[in-house]
């Protein structure tokens, strides 16, 4: 008897909806089932945050500020077990530090944004893509999502110039070590705004 109740009553409630509501029930009921999947929540998370994203801004020069001394000496490992300081990456070119991390689906979402910035300027700026996973675990990743080209860094400790308790975070030096700008969140880094920043600091 409940079960007649159910279905009769599904029947009378889209039998008064329009196509197009009907059409938006069911992909809010397949969306909703994609996010209680594990393995597809991280996927269908990074997707909508992707087309919501939003270029970022420089920040006012009032708030920028140089890094300290004692923030040039952080150490960082590459995916080959190498270490590496901060201060070997400021040569006379802006850096780009992103903190972020696998399971993260803001992070994920922006990593294609972030690859396009790379792939046009990875030869005039120095790009940090910082996780504290391990390092099979990045590459795993990375191999996954055909990002194997981008400079991947594995970290411990995180001075507190450049300390934030949620990722992605990212920063942008300037060749003099001067942090311009500052983004807690996602961000689309493939944007003409973004394109026209570091265009402006290679002329500096």
């Amino acid at each position: 008897m409940t079960k007649f109740k159910i279905v009769n009553y599904l029947k009378n409630y889209y039998r008064k909806k329009s196509k197009f509501s009907i059409a938006s029930d069911i992909f809010f009921l397949l969306f909703i089932l994609l996010i209680l999947i594990p393995s597809t929540r991280v996927e269908v998370v990074s997707f909508f945050i992707r087309l919501t994203s939003s270029a970022p801004s420089e920040m006012k020069s009032e708030d920028q500020f140089l890094i300290p001394e004692d923030t040039k000496s952080w150490s960082i490992t590459d995916m080959n077990g190498k270490q590496i300081y901060l201060t070997s990456l400021m040569d006379d070119k802006p850096v780009f530090i992103n903190f972020w991390a696998t399971w993260c689906p803001p992070c994920v979402a922006e990593l294609p944004g972030i690859a396009e910035l790379y792939n046009k300027y990875g030869d005039q700026v120095n790009f940090i893509l910082a996780s504290n996973e391990s390092v099979s675990t990045v590459l795993s990743f990375a191999k996954k999502r055909q990002l194997t080209e981008l400079p991947f860094f594995q970290y411990t400790d995180v001075p507190a110039a450049l300390y934030s308790e949620s990722i992605p975070t990212t920063f942008l030096l300037n060749k003099n070590g001067q942090v311009i700008l500052s983004k807690k969140g996602a961000a689309r880094w493939n944007s003409d705004q973004m394109n026209q920043i570091i265009d402006q600091l290679l002329k500096e």
